[in-house]
């Protein structure tokens, strides 16, 4: 038990004792308990060695020939009241011992010394000390954590806080012990929120989740919060509840920022792309479950080019800015409206019976367009062309339905501009190819068709490469060899890609197991359909097995998207993971961000997307963007790989964010497996040359 005490170490004793019979009685009873023991024969000897050893306790003479155990006790008391002091008295020292009592030893023995009532002394007066020592530490440890610290009683009654929580939420000591915590109220949660937080409480001793509070000055803020329920150990003791808070305002700035970043358009401060397709696919979900219908308006400002070479950029910057505000003036705030790129818009509008035609707002938005715009220059005429197309009559899924509305604008502008048209099936020209590319799909499975081609991952320290992406590759018949941008939504469109994933990947860890310890990790893309197939898990695990990979030498990669509201699928990453694989999130940035979901990943890395990627040397807003993806992923942990990468600025600009590995046609275009050994030399260590960071003042 001492040993617990004292870390592992027998404390430390200090002997003041000058009877050579009761010095020999002290060390053979003492010695076997305490093996650090220092003998002295004065106060003066004594009270050196005591500033140079710092002993755990001094056992003492109370008055003895050159010893005074009154003087020294006052002395050490004066200089460290925490010092254990256990005295040594005759039965005729009473009144000694009073004295020493006051003055304030820890514990006494009574001549002739009986060893179990000394060793009981010693032992009651090192634990005592150590109490007290804890009792400090304790206390410092709260007076100076970052975090806030308050506890409460059971009835939430403040009864401590720290000086953390006063500089979070500024209120004084003096402000808040005694009130109940209800005074920190936001008034955003709701009573089941704190009716589930308490029944944690009773139920499991503790809870911890995200609570906006509110400060002295009125500002709400973020916080997270755990809390703990502590026993005071005995009936009379009530328990206690200690919370801890952490502000993360600025972290949920920061992500809001990220988001903002990734969703908006910066000229207009529209949902952009990604956040569009987010949205549209919600609308979607909507409308099949209700059964309504739903119109996506494909918008398109006619003239706006020759606005822009005739008046420059800054003037068709304002046209766009104008047009987007107008939009919004127009649609209900239900709609969403999108700049899609250049002076193209996007409209989702969600019908109801009751209310208003497609028609009628196609007409408004038209008259609102056609108003003149005033710039600082003169008054531009502008005008808009709408393309339309219905859910669930001219398609199904979102890239279909924008495919439509995008013929149906460009019939709209083939017949004369400002004005707007409905899709019609006569307008599609791609149907016949659709179809023929289905049964080559199909067929292609077993006419083996589908073939692999390699990209590599090359770090940005030492240029090396480090991951080998296996790419799926289409051979058609007649158009040729197609990358999976041309053919892979249709593959999970029609059900094939689990079965098609997993070729794949046998595949590539035939090729990969070929080299032996050689081999760079080996990178395969998962879809969602392939997570969510029965038994993926084991089936991954036996292509890798029967190619004699280690699953340690595996990176899967999916989307967010893949993951999200797919629990089968995470059921399959976590069972890979726990196998030994590790995981890459692809795409990172360029879809609907969660960071609970993410924050439950286990990934070793995120992939920023090419469409960022590409940008970082011509577009300030999006090198921002993903020097801050790069950020987020070191705080995380995680290793940050940047893909698409095509010129030596890319490089140079992502090595001074900190990224740590890149992938890209800069290095060459993707190879099938036999060329690109071919193409080392049977050099597997090859370097690749990658600029050094530009030099910082």
């Amino acid at each position: 038990m001492l040993e617990c005490l004292f870390s592992g170490e027998l404390p430390r004793l200090l002997i003041v004792e000058s009877d050579p019979e009761i010095h020999a009685f002290l060390r053979s009873t003492l010695s076997e308990d305490y093996a650090r023991l220092d003998f002295t024969c004065t106060t003066d000897e004594a009270m050196q060695r005591w500033h140079v050893a710092q002993p755990d306790l001094i056992l003492t003479e109370i008055s003895a020939p050159a010893i005074d155990g009154l003087a020294m006790t006052e002395y050490l008391r004066q200089i460290d009241r925490d010092a254990a002091i256990v005295v040594i008295s005759a039965a005729d020292d009473s009144r000694l011992l009073r004295r020493a009592i006051e003055i304030g030893i820890d514990g006494y023995v009574a001549k002739p010394i009986d060893p179990p009532l000394l060793i009981d002394a010693i032992n009651r007066a090192l634990r005592d000390r150590q109490r007290v020592l804890d009792l400090r530490m304790a206390r410092m440890v709260f007076e100076v954590a970052n975090e806030g610290i308050l506890i409460t009683d059971d009835k939430t009654r403040i009864l401590a806080v720290n000086p953390a929580f006063s500089e979070i939420t500024g209120y004084r000591p003096d402000e808040v012990v005694g009130r109940r915590t209800h005074m920190l109220s936001s008034g955003l949660h709701g009573a089941d929120f704190y009716r589930a937080l308490w029944d944690s409480l009773q139920t499991h001793g503790r809870w911890a989740g995200e609570v906006v509070n509110r400060r002295k000055d009125g500002s709400l803020y973020s916080e997270w919060l755990s809390i703990a329920a502590v026993d005071g150990g005995i009936e009379s003791v009530p328990r206690r509840f200690v919370g801890l808070v952490s502000d993360i305002s600025q972290r949920k700035r920061e992500e809001e920022r990220i988001r903002r970043l990734a969703h908006f358009d910066s000229l207009t401060g529209l949902p952009n792309r990604v956040l569009f397709n987010d949205r549209l696919l919600r609308s979607l979900a909507r409308a099949r479950r209700h059964g309504s219908r739903l119109a996506v308006l494909y918008l398109d400002l006619d003239h706006f080019k020759e606005i822009n070479d005739h008046w420059g950029h800054a003037t068709g910057d304002a046209v766009l800015q104008v047009a987007g505000s107008r939009m919004i003036d127009v649609l209900r705030q239900s709609d969403t409206v999108s700049r899609r790129g250049g002076d193209e818009f996007v409209v989702i509008v969600e019908l109801s019976e009751e209310g208003e035609g497609i028609a009628a707002i196609c007409h408004k938005l038209i008259t609102a367009l056609a108003e003149p715009i005033q710039t600082e220059q003169t008054a531009l005429a502008l005008g808009v062309s709408i393309g339309v197309a219905i859910f669930p009559v001219d398609a199904e899924d979102p890239e279909s339905l924008l495919a439509a509305a995008d013929c149906a604008l460009y019939q709209a502008k083939h017949e004369g501009r400002g004005q707007f048209c409905f899709y019609h099936p006569e307008i599609q020209q791609g149907t016949c190819h659709r179809r023929e590319m289905e049964r080559a799909l199909r067929a292609g499975v077993g006419e083996g068709r589908y073939v692999l081609r390699y990209l590599p991952e090359i770090s940005l320290i030492d240029g090396r490469v480090e991951s080998l992406e296996a790419l799926l590759r289409f051979e058609h018949p007649q158009l040729g060899l197609l990358d999976a941008g041309h053919f892979l939504a249709q593959i999970e469109e029609i059900g094939l890609m689990p079965e098609l994933g997993a070729l794949a990947l046998a595949m590539a860890a035939g090729d990969l197991a070929s080299l032996g310890e050689l081999a760079p990790r080996l990178v395969v893309d998962l879809s969602a359909k392939q997570l969510a197939a029965p038994d993926a898990a084991e089936q991954l695990l036996a292509a890798l097995e029967n190619a004699a990979l280690p699953p340690s030498t595996v990176t899967f990669e999916c989307t967010e998207a893949a993951l999200a509201g797919n629990d089968a699928g995470l059921q399959t990453i976590y069972q890979l993971a726990a196998a030994g694989c590790q995981f890459t999130l692809d795409d990172f940035g360029a879809g609907f961000c969660s960071f609970s979901l993410i924050s439950q990943l286990p990934m070793s890395s995120i992939k920023i997307d090419r469409s960022f990627t590409s940008e970082i040397d011509r577009n300030p807003q999006i090198r921002e963007l993903v020097a801050a993806l790069i950020a987020f992923a070191r705080r995380l942990g995680l290793r940050a790989v940047a893909e698409g990468v095509e010129n030596p600025a890319q490089l140079v600009l992502l090595r001074e964010m900190g990224c740590h590995a890149v992938q890209g046609y800069h290095f060459g275009r993707p190879q099938a497996f036999d060329d690109w050994v071919a193409s080392l030399s049977g050099r597997f260590d090859v370097i690749h040359k990658v600029p050094p960071a530009a030099a910082t003042d």
